[in-house]
């Protein structure tokens, strides 16, 4: 007879892994990139093309950890690799408020972050969460990666907050503070990997259901994912979407603050972004568990196309919010959509690694688009050309993704849901 208890702790780990994610590499390299660049610019005359190098080499940088990671946290486990990455995560950050006029110890720090903090790279908290989630997976995955969205809306509030009170410098110190008295300690005493019975994954659905099983040893092999159409139409699209959705991120701010949108209007709509973003993955993860994922992914990113198209206009107006808000909601969706969409085709035996491959394509997207956009505007002055080129790059992505056929059926397990 199994007993359900009062909480899941599932939902627990949904609730370390929310945390962890607000406070994860990219708030600090790429989510607070576009507050802190008028300051570094002031202080140290670097320009923006110099500027989004930095952000090139953080992609780089997490296009060869993130599939490290994956098959690191397949063999050893995720708390072995969260905690101390935390902890030296938080040591790279601090050392941004320490920057001299030299522009390599910027350079040094970006691409550093991400591999100190690899752990805290989403399919770390991913494989915790689909070994303790089946029947509400999507839904488990879209509340814990929404904490990425948590990140992405206070963190440029709080850095505009400490440089406007205090200065930049200050702002990377209290970063640092963050990660070591936050998220750290829910890392330690909260996070569990794997539910009691590991034969018998799943998510108590209500009162009078057991957990529903999947077995961790379900599903295919790296190489054997590699070799079906499926994998490869995945990993295409989200390179494709990865150069959009980051080229955006990181030249919002000063591209509405070029418009005549104030300094703070413009970390508020970033702010708004970030709510569409927490949005986007809660209900793509809902909607995910009712309907084909592949067709909930198209239609976000159709969403950003149209986002995109309207920051394409010029305007900068209030219109720019409603673009924020469409690019948040295609941002926040995708982190989930990967996670989700690998699970169900390729099962849980290499998740890590398989999880891994696709989120370094998405990185090597990113690792391309924001420098691109950077020194479009240092030739051309303005970011119109680019961002009509974007939005058809994200299309194409969009189509890739829409073209997936039917979950299949995986082997050591039952035909997915």
């Amino acid at each position: 007879m199994i007993v359900k208890p009062a909480v899941y702790h599932g939902w627990y780990n949904v609730l370390t892994a929310f945390v962890g994610m607000a406070l994860s590499y990219a708030m600090f390299t790429v989510f607070a990139f576009g507050t802190f660049v008028k300051p570094l610019q002031a202080e140290f005359g670097w320009q923006r093309g110099e500027l989004s190098f930095a952000l090139t080499l953080t992609n780089i940088a997490v296009v060869f950890a993130s599939p490290a990671l994956g098959l690191i946290i397949d063999k050893t486990g995720v708390r072995r690799v969260l905690i101390p990455s935390l902890v030296l995560m938080a040591l790279a950050v601090a050392s941004l408020g320490l920057l001299g006029p030299h522009i390599w110890h910027f350079y040094l720090m970006y691409f550093l972050i991400p591999v100190l903090g690899a752990g805290t790279l989403p399919q770390s908290y991913s494989r915790v969460i689909i070994a303790w989630f089946t029947q509400r997976r999507g839904l488990a995955l879209g509340i814990a990666l929404s904490g990425f969205g948590a990140g992405a809306a206070l963190i440029p509030g709080f850095a505009r907050f400490m440089i406007d009170i205090f200065n930049w410098r200050i702002a990377y110190f209290g970063f640092a503070a963050a990660i070591i008295c936050i998220s750290l300690p829910l890392a330690v005493f909260l996070l569990k990997e794997k539910p009691p019975d590991t034969s018998a994954q799943g998510d108590f659905n209500d009162a009078c259901k057991a957990p529903v099983i999947d077995h961790p040893h379900t599903g295919l092999s790296g190489r054997q994912a590699a070799q079906t159409g499926s994998y490869w139409l995945i990993l295409i699209s989200f390179l494709l979407v990865g150069i959009g959705i980051t080229s955006i991120l990181a030249h919002l701010v000063p591209m509405l603050m070029d418009r005549g949108v104030t300094p703070t209007m413009a970390s508020l709509c970033m702010s708004a972004l970030g709510i569409g973003l927490i949005c986007g993955r809660i209900l793509a993860g809902y909607l995910m568990d009712l309907f084909f994922a592949p067709y909930v992914a198209a239609i976000f990113l159709l969403g950003l196309v149209a986002g995109i198209a309207i920051l394409a206009t010029g305007t900068g107006s209030n219109l720019v919010f409603v673009a924020a808000i469409l690019v948040g909601l295609a941002t926040g969706s995708e982190i989930s959509e990967i996670a989700y969409i690998c699970s169900r085709y390729f099962g849980q035996q290499a998740f890590g690694q398989i999880y891994g491959i696709m989120f370094a394509a998405f990185q090597l997207g990113s690792a391309f688009g924001a420098p691109l956009m950077g020194l479009y505007y240092d030739h051309a002055g303005d970011y119109i050309g680019a961002l009509w080129l974007v939005a058809a790059i994200v299309l194409a992505g969009t189509i890739l993704i829409a073209m997936l056929g039917p979950y299949p059926l995986l082997p050591g397990g039952e035909k997915n849901p």
